[in-house]
């Protein structure tokens, strides 16, 4: 209920009841992660959390901003103001911040009645905008750079934007969910996945200088590409793109075709075991149909979302010895060691 006379300092970031390991939210707090899609981000502040970490994104003429959701003088959630002449008001006493989170005015105190203390200053995030996608860094000092993510980053290839929902699901459990094939017949019949059951062939997982890719053939239920291609099945090869910690770009070619598609995904981790799930999706058309892609990509989603929400153990084993493994889980065996080895994430002090 209060905060001790004698306390001259309380720290903001990682929060007071943080469900993530203090060692584990250090290293994520280094890494990039999206928070809202940049086209949410209008005439009003927008609310976004990341790590359990309350943040309030706006814009101004300077561009995005991302700061604490939090006033320096009551700590009353800034998101619930609203911009005003280009700039962030309190919604509790009107002080008005600007770009860089300085404090530019009073209404209880106009002109130059007083100084306007430094105190009265928002604590403020880097931030990026890249593919349509506002994207933060906790710590000031990255450790790791944005995924670079070909033909999303093309701009002569239109790009859609996969509404975003939020799984109860820690993020490392959807990453991996995402980059596994042997599920495709059995989750997603009613979309892509084949009648029948094939065997997964060998694969071999390679490291990249910032994550792992991997290439495997696979037979498609149906045919969903607009390449004039006529057949009930298609033959595919997928190439995943995984930048640590949580961001997979899909590459798509169905054989006998010059078309592909680029099917980008990322998450935003809100909490330990809440994950906000971001996709964007284009192909070499230049002019996806939206009206096809959209409907597809969250019915495919929904399949999947059910199963990974009831996995358990919520949090995801990095010691191998805590779950079996078959061949086809190369990709996920070598995504645990590089997040235990690489980055100590589990090593829980």
């Amino acid at each position: 209920m209060f905060i001790s006379a004698d306390k001259t300092d309380v720290p903001l970031i990682p929060p007071e009841g943080a469900t993530f390991d203090l060692s584990d939210w250090s290293v994520l707090s280094k890494f990039w992660h999206p928070l809202v899609f940049s086209s949410e981000v209008c005439e009003t502040p927008v609310s976004a959390r990341l790590l359990d970490v309350d943040l309030v994104v706006y814009r101004t003429a300077s561009g995005i901003s991302v700061a604490l959701d939090q006033c320096p003088h009551r700590g009353t959630r800034l998101s619930h103001g609203e911009m005003r002449a280009g700039e962030l008001v309190c919604p509790m006493h009107g002080l008005r911040f600007d770009g860089q989170g300085l404090c530019t005015g009073v209404p209880s105190h106009p002109g130059n009645e007083i100084s306007i203390s430094p105190q009265l200053r928002l604590t403020t995030f880097r931030v990026e905008e890249r593919y349509g996608i506002v994207w933060t860094n906790l710590s000031g000092d990255p450790l790791w750079p944005l995924p670079q993510w070909e033909g999303i980053k093309d701009d002569g290839l239109k790009n859609i934007y996969i509404p975003s929902d939020t799984w109860n699901a820690s993020a490392p459990r959807h990453v991996e969910n995402f980059n596994d094939i042997a599920h495709f017949p059995w989750v997603h019949s009613q979309t892509f996945g084949a009648e029948n059951v094939e065997p997964v062939p060998i694969y071999s997982v390679d490291e990249t200088e910032y994550g792992l890719s991997f290439e495997i053939p696979y037979l498609e239920g149906g045919n969903r590409f607009p390449d004039d291609v006529e057949s009930e099945d298609r033959q595919v090869t997928y190439r995943y793109e995984l930048t640590f910690p949580f961001s997979t770009l899909l590459i798509i070619s169905p054989d006998n075709s010059d078309y592909v598609q680029y099917f980008a995904d990322t998450v935003c981790p809100v909490s330990a075991y809440e994950t906000k799930i971001f996709q964007v999706v284009t192909d070499t058309t230049g002019s996806p149909d939206e009206d096809f892609l959209i409907p597809e990509s969250l019915a495919i989603n929904n399949e999947d979302k059910t199963l990974v929400e009831g996995q358990r153990p919520r949090s995801l084993p990095l010691n191998l010895q805590l779950e079996g493994h078959i061949p086809a889980d190369r990709m996920s065996i070598k995504y645990r060691r590089a997040l235990s080895e690489r980055f100590k994430l589990g090593c829980h002090l």
